[in-house]
């Protein structure tokens, strides 16, 4: 599986992208931990972040499973880098470089909520085609659960964007980072461990 010359140079491509996401994330909490006033920070974009972080760590184990792709092309492989991209995009859209003109980040995060829940939808969405790239035997894998999990991300992404009130945020932060935790635990000690 591994010795697939095409599988090992689109992982390590993949890999940059996926530490970049770590990486932005990462600076950002520590830029808040060195300078909580200067950009403000807040609970709900908190859990997003943590979110954001969970899903990342765990969409990267996830590509392992590119390695049992049989037949690399071209599509597969800039479908796979954009994939990548739209996470490293979400990520870098919780740390914008300037948030002078909204006074801190979730001012930030509400005030462009569409911006960052559309490309969550569009993630949720892409998920799929990177499901089916695995094959026939991931989505007899994965079972029920994903469809609910897509269902759940869809609405969560479309809240999100229709919302307007900070409470409701708050909420729906919490749920969204207690379910994908839950799911990631759920997926992990079940499927990750074959």
């Amino acid at each position: 599986m591994d010795s697939d010359p095409v599988y090992l140079h689109i992982r390590v491509v993949l890999s940059i992208i996926l530490g970049l996401s770590i990486t932005t994330l990462l600076r950002g909490l520590a830029s808040i931990i060195e300078h909580p006033k200067r950009r403000g920070w807040s609970w709900i974009h908190l859990c997003w972040v943590v979110w954001a972080l969970v899903s990342v760590v765990t969409f990267w184990w996830w590509e392992f499973r590119l390695g049992e792709v049989r037949h690399w092309n071209v599509e597969t492989y800039l479908f796979v880098i954009g994939y990548c991209a739209s996470w490293f995009m979400l990520c870098t859209l919780l740390f914008p470089d300037d948030v002078r003109e909204f006074g801190s980040l979730e001012n930030y995060l509400l005030q462009r909520r569409g911006g960052f829940f559309g490309v969550l939808a569009l993630i949720t969405v892409l998920d799929l085609v990177d499901t089916a790239i695995k094959g026939h035997s991931r989505w007899q894998m994965l079972g029920q659960a994903y469809w609910v999990h897509t269902v759940l991300m869809l609405v969560i992404a479309a809240l999100g964007i229709t919302m307007k009130t900070r409470r409701g945020h708050l909420w729906l932060a919490l749920a969204a980072l207690g379910y994908q935790c839950g799911y990631f635990a759920a997926e992990y000690f079940t499927l990750g461990s074959d």
